[in-house]
């Protein structure tokens, strides 16, 4: 055979041993910055099979050295999570560590006075391109124990009490109708939509359905060029500044009570990924498995010192620059001067969903210091 044709497939076959040999390094995969995480739910991802390194995994969600740069991205002065600025870049650990240290930094940063209040939107507002409605309704079973938590909580609460049906209140917001933008233009609707449970006797925040406009515009088929978005969202598209808006029509009087905020069925890849690793590392559990209430529970700002970002648990700070957190990072931002200051624990947990499907869930507690 001409040498000319047998040089290209043996540099061929080297190149294949060398790729082969390379992932069945799988220690390899045990990087601090876990560079690229698989969805969860695939049985081939490699963490799951490598028991024996268990404890190496458990000893990097120990780390909390990261080195960050706490200056907060920005898109039209605006903050976003560094891995949001690329698209379809995976969240990997460590960038979610620094991630919530700048979330935390800008939340301290706020109860010091330095952003002003968020917007305080009317139905007016609303009604430029959402359809609005509300009925009682009771929540789902695997929320019965939580809340029985919340109320040992509250002083103005019984103990171990769950809501009534009647002082539960689904809010449905639907952003299917057109709308006038921020340069006096009608726009179309983005199909976004927002629905979430009001509890004002358990001070809590229920988020049942959650797709954004802006997430909705970015998943589509033909997302806009990230300098257009902002044209293109109405001007209440946020999901903190929606529920911040619900919950003052049932707590007007004292919004400052607000303190829980509920994640039921959390399906965002990124947020599901950083549970999946911490659970794992932390308790053992594997993907996919029952981890019933309480779960894990990691705090962040212990204390409620100025200025903690390396103050907590290096998971809590993860599942803080998660994109499931920006509602809790905006409220406390924008509602500073309100809620006044706070730190945080978060409680993970998994439970049986419909059709006995694990559900990831997250209680954020929003303690008052």
């Amino acid at each position: 055979m001409d040498a000319n044709r047998l040089l290209p497939r043996a540099i061929g076959a080297l190149i294949f041993l060398l790729i082969t040999a390379l992932l069945l390094n799988h220690t390899s995969l045990l990087q601090p910055n876990f560079a690229r995480i698989k969805d969860p739910s695939d049985r081939s991802n490699p963490i799951d099979s490598i028991k024996s390194n268990l404890q190496s995994i458990k000893l990097l969600f120990r780390r909390h050295d990261y080195a960050c740069n706490l200056t907060s991205p920005s898109t039209k002065g605006r903050f976003v999570q560094s891995h949001l600025l690329a698209r379809n870049r995976p969240l990997d650990y460590g960038t979610a560590i620094c991630d919530g240290r700048r979330n935390w930094k800008m939340i301290t940063d706020a109860f010091a006075g330095r952003y002003p209040p968020g917007r305080e939107f009317t139905f007016e507002d609303v009604d430029n391109g959402w359809n609005y409605n509300e009925n009682p309704q009771f929540l789902e079973k695997r929320w019965q124990a939580p809340l029985r938590y919340i109320s040992n909580q509250l002083n103005d609460v019984p103990d171990n009490t769950v809501p009534d049906p009647e002082d539960t209140h689904y809010v449905e917001m639907m952003q299917d109708k057109e709308f006038v933008n921020d340069q006096e233009k009608m726009t179309p609707p983005t199909g976004g939509k927002y629905q979430s449970l009001i509890i004002p006797t358990h001070a809590t925040l229920y988020a049942q359905y959650v797709n954004s406009p802006r997430s909705k515009l970015l998943s589509s088929r033909t997302p806009p060029p990230l300098d257009s978005l902002p044209h293109l969202l109405p001007p209440l598209h946020r999901l903190s500044d929606a529920y911040w808006f619900t919950w003052i029509q049932y707590e007007s009087d004292r919004p400052e009570r607000l303190r829980f905020i509920a994640q039921d069925t959390i399906t965002n890849f990124n947020t599901r990924a950083i549970i999946d690793l911490i659970l794992q590392a932390r308790k053992g559990v594997r993907p996919n498995t029952m981890f019933p209430w309480p779960g894990a529970r990691f705090e962040i700002g212990l204390g409620g010192r100025e200025g903690g970002a390396m103050d907590g648990d290096a998971e809590g700070l993860a599942l803080l620059g998660t994109p499931n957190s920006a509602n809790v990072v905006w409220m406390l931002v924008d509602r500073a001067r309100v809620l006044g200051k706070r730190r945080l624990r978060v409680h993970v947990f998994v439970e049986l969903g419909e059709d006995n499907m694990p559900v990831r869930c997250m209680l954020w507690d929003m303690i008052p210091v």
